[in-house]
């Protein structure tokens, strides 16, 4: 399953950096789109401060961070997820139960693996509203399904 997730993360960085580069390019990028992204990255950082009781970097759900600096932390979530899903030596396996609180302080218990698969469905569910955006401001979305993925990867060096 490590490996699955690691597969998994490696789309999902590239389908982030795909977004990234429209959102860089484009002239009239809709706030919306903006703020949407922004919480997609800064969500994979809380919940990697969840699952591991680390404080990587500290951010808020819905905090700004300029454009400038989307594809920093977009690696930086990526490799921190690398390196974090090596840590079952550590006692991090993927069924480990984690106990987090929510923004509202509602305590919750899933295990890694669930939450793992959130980061993921998460950040796939903002890249589409994002493209919803950039398609009614004219402009054109990445591809970033899963199958463009697949079937670009013999063709990039990841």
């Amino acid at each position: 399953m490590e490996s699955l997730f690691k597969d998994w993360f490696a789309y999902n960085h590239e389908a982030n950096q795909r977004t990234i580069e429209v959102l860089l390019k484009e002239e009239q990028v809709p706030d919306k789109a903006m703020e949407i992204f922004n919480h997609v990255l800064n969500a994979h950082q809380i919940w990697l401060n969840r699952i591991y009781g680390t404080n990587l970097l500290q951010v808020s759900p819905w905090q700004s961070t300029d454009k400038a600096y989307f594809s920093e932390y977009n690696d930086l979530n990526y490799r921190n997820t690398l390196l974090l899903l090596q840590a079952s030596g550590f006692g991090m396996h993927l069924g480990k139960p984690v106990n987090y609180q929510n923004t509202k302080g509602e305590l919750f218990t899933n295990n890694i693996q669930e939450i793992y698969f959130h980061i993921l469905t998460h950040s796939a569910y903002h890249r589409g509203q994002i493209a919803f955006l950039l398609r009614q401001a004219g402009a054109i979305p990445p591809l970033t399904d899963f199958i463009f993925y697949k079937r670009d990867l013999p063709l990039k060096s990841f």
